[in-house]
């Protein structure tokens, strides 16, 4: 039992470190194409995921020492058709005409290695016709390859971190592996009709991605900080790596130019050509509009980001920059600076409470916001979403003509 319990724990192990990993491509397509993350969708894409981590554990899991490896000489392949099964019945206690036999040979070790190979598979069977809506023919192919790989990982020493390989390649794995996964196909029926169906799936999908969700908008407002900064930083090496060239009296003016300049190109030039879509927007597929949903004028698109970008988000630097300034400067500059940082340090706060309500509240515009009213709308295409609403729609009429009919 230990043979079989190694690798699923390794798979447990390994999996949170792989989900960490994928989590935010994922999340990307699924808003890219959906507008939304459905937490039935991601339970069953990541149990599908940590089944495939299962399986291949189970085929390479436990890892024998090399030097064990190195002094085997048993064959490396298996090239006849149904050796098992003959192995089976010429050496087990089975007789065909004995039905008190039959118990017996349910315990022979050949018979079991026949039983997982056909377990190891109907998953995947499952999980190809209910989720990924494949037919019986791409079941075949998919499993086949599926199985396939297993045996040329197994072909191959582990890439070659072994001298040789240290388990046999079966053409009767390929056989039994395959069954499996038809076996799931077939299967399938007999429980999906207690499950959430792939197009009512998609259905919900499509209607969530309407509206922007908080962590929908957050991952917008995430890229495109990220490419801020990496374009300001780049730029900003760049002079000063050619400060022979061009020497700086204030570079930390020159940093702020830089970032204005950033900001500039990219929440307000790059919007009005783009119809309100800034890069991160761009990645998850959302837009800046008006409440009235229309595209805003341009002075919009300047106040929202020069308000966020420039003043809110760079203030705990301001404040910084300001109260090392009040040690030295003297006279009204000094006291200037005092108010210019208290209503620096206000804002921040509020504009912070206000952001953190927002994301449990949809509805809440931040300050600026409301001022010249803009909002974040998504940019999925609803031509899905219709093309649901009108078959469904043809397919009430039908069935309204079959009553008719009837």
């Amino acid at each position: 039992m230990s043979v079989y319990l190694i690798p699923i724990q390794t798979a447990l192990l390994l999996f949170p470190f792989l989900a960490a990993v994928i989590t935010l491509p994922y999340s990307i397509v699924q808003y890219r194409k959906y507008g939304s993350v459905l937490p039935i969708r991601v339970l069953l894409v990541y149990s599908f995921i940590f089944y495939l981590l299962c399986a291949y554990f189970l085929v390479i899991l436990p890892l024998p020492p090399i030097e064990e490896v190195a002094s085997y000489t048993k064959p490396v392949m298996q090239l006849i058709p149904f050796a098992s099964l003959k192995e089976f019945t010429m050496n087990s206690s089975l007789i065909w005409n004995d039905p008190s036999t039959y118990l017996t040979a349910l315990n022979e070790p050949s018979l079991y290695l026949i039983l997982f190979n056909i377990l190891l598979t109907i998953p995947f069977g499952i999980y190809l016709r209910y989720y990924f809506q494949c037919g019986w023919k791409k079941t075949l192919l998919f499993t086949f390859l599926l199985t396939l790989s297993f045996e040329c990982l197994q072909l191959s020493a582990l890439f070659g971190i072994y001298p040789r390989p240290y388990r046999l390649f079966d053409v009767d794995d390929l056989i039994t592996n395959t069954m499996g996964g038809m076996l799931g196909y077939a299967i399938t029926p007999l429980f999906a009709h207690f499950l959430v169906s792939r197009e009512r799936m998609d259905e919900k999908a499509f209607d969530r991605g309407r509206t922007v969700s908080p962590l929908r908008r957050s991952l917008a407002f995430m890229f495109d900080n990220l490419i801020i900064l990496l374009t300001a930083t780049g730029i900003t090496a760049l002079i000063f790596w050619l400060q022979e060239q061009f020497m700086y009296k204030h570079p930390l003016m020159l940093i702020l130019c830089i970032y204005f300049g950033v900001t500039l190109l990219f929440l307000f030039l790059l919007p009005n050509l783009t119809h309100g879509k800034t890069p991160g927007k761009a990645i998850v597929k959302i837009r800046l509009t008006r409440t009235d949903g229309t595209r805003p004028h341009w002075y919009q698109y300047l106040f929202h980001f020069f308000i966020l970008y420039d003043i809110i988000l760079p203030a705990p630097f301001y404040v910084f920059y300001g109260m090392l300034g009040i040690l030295t400067w003297n006279g009204n500059i000094k006291w200037i600076t005092v108010f210019v940082i208290l209503i620096l340090a206000v804002l921040y706060i509020y504009t912070m409470y206000q952001c953190i309500l927002s994301l449990f509240d949809k509805d809440i515009l931040p300050w600026y916001d409301r001022m010249f009213p803009v909002k974040n709308c998504s940019a999925i295409s609803v031509e899905k979403a219709g093309d649901m609403d009108k078959s469904d729609d043809a397919l009430q009429e039908n069935a309204n003509e079959r009553n008719t009919e009837a």
